[in-house]
């Protein structure tokens, strides 16, 4: 992930397949100010930054630098996460679970995860204990 908003920029303006003279255009600045946008030089107003959200480009990665999770898109290294979590847990606990259970619980402990982006063990052997 880019860390600065020049380059979240330049990196969005690439995924949409636009140039600067496209941002140009839309937003009435000139190439020389969305160059220096991008090169961290100047910051644009609110103005701007309203007409790149009216074409597609995700203002809240770029002003954050963390991409808001898709509906539906699975955060593999997130699940990962959750996976390894919930089957310690199940082990060490020596309890055995059915597919449909620990599916359920695979599905609780990630979408809590998903709101902040990591796993809190605490919540997940919470929710391994509702279903023991």
């Amino acid at each position: 992930m880019p860390s600065t908003f020049g380059l979240r920029l330049a990196e969005e303006r690439d995924r949409l397949g636009l140039t600067q003279g496209n941002i140009s255009e839309w937003t009435g600045i000139n190439r020389k100010t969305q160059s220096a946008y991008e090169k961290e030089q100047r910051y644009p107003d609110a103005g701007y930054l309203m007409t790149l959200l009216e074409h597609g480009f995700d203002v809240s990665y770029l002003l954050s630098g963390k991409r808001a999770p898709r509906y539906g898109a699975v955060d593999e290294q997130l699940l990962r996460s959750v996976f390894t979590i919930i089957e310690t847990s199940i082990s060490t606990a020596g309890h055995s679970m059915d597919v449909e259970k620990k599916a359920k619980l695979f599905a609780l402990v990630y979408q809590t995860a998903s709101e902040t982006g990591q796993v809190d063990p605490l919540v997940a052997q919470k929710a391994l204990d509702l279903l023991s």
